[in-house]
């Protein structure tokens, strides 16, 4: 998917991030206890060399990482990354939104359709799935209000990144 076209919406530019589009925003939110905390990863002083290693990493893995950006400010507002398996026709996807300066539901709520539309027309995709951890509550609500289908719990799946036991995961799906 790094070479796939930009997905414009109302006030959203979606675009595949490669090494050299590794933002400021980015670095900053991987430092920000607040939003790493909600995703369950560990706060990092990353540089631009350690994420465009991880991206690179990601593309050898057939993940990609699409970049939100304001139509008019460009600004890097958040990303998705998405792993497809054409096999089962599925995408599993995950996502961060900068919660300082967005309002995460009103960010996906536009490009959520944007991006499931595209991997639907390009790559005949049935089913989007999206595994969140329990401690990224505005994530899980988007979802319970978007119409996916809360699929189960996986109790206790994931190690605390603070430390302290396991924390449950929200597994949610939507047939496309």
């Amino acid at each position: 998917m790094s070479n796939a076209p930009e997905i414009l919406t109302k006030r959203f530019r979606l675009t595949p991030i490669t090494p050299e589009m590794v933002s400021d925003e980015w670095l900053r939110w991987t430092s920000d206890p607040l939003l790493m905390g909600q995703m369950n990863a560990r706060v990092a002083k990353l540089t631009r060399t350690d994420l465009q290693r991880y991206l690179v990493e990601s593309q050898r893995q057939m993940r990609a990482i699409v970049g939100i950006y304001g139509r008019k400010d460009r600004n890097h507002v958040g990303l998705y990354e998405t792993e497809i398996n054409e096999e089962n026709r599925l995408v599993t996807i995950d996502v961060l939104i900068d919660q300082h300066r967005y309002d995460l539901a009103n960010v996906l709520r536009e490009t959520d359709p944007a991006l499931l539309s595209y991997l639907v027309g390009r790559f005949g995709l049935e089913k989007a799935v999206a595994k969140v951890v329990e401690t990224y509550k505005p994530l899980i609500l988007h979802f319970e209000q978007s119409n996916w289908l809360k699929e189960g719990v996986l109790r206790q799946e994931n190690p605390s990144a603070a430390g302290f036991g396991r924390l449950d995961v929200v597994q949610f799906g939507k047939l496309l």
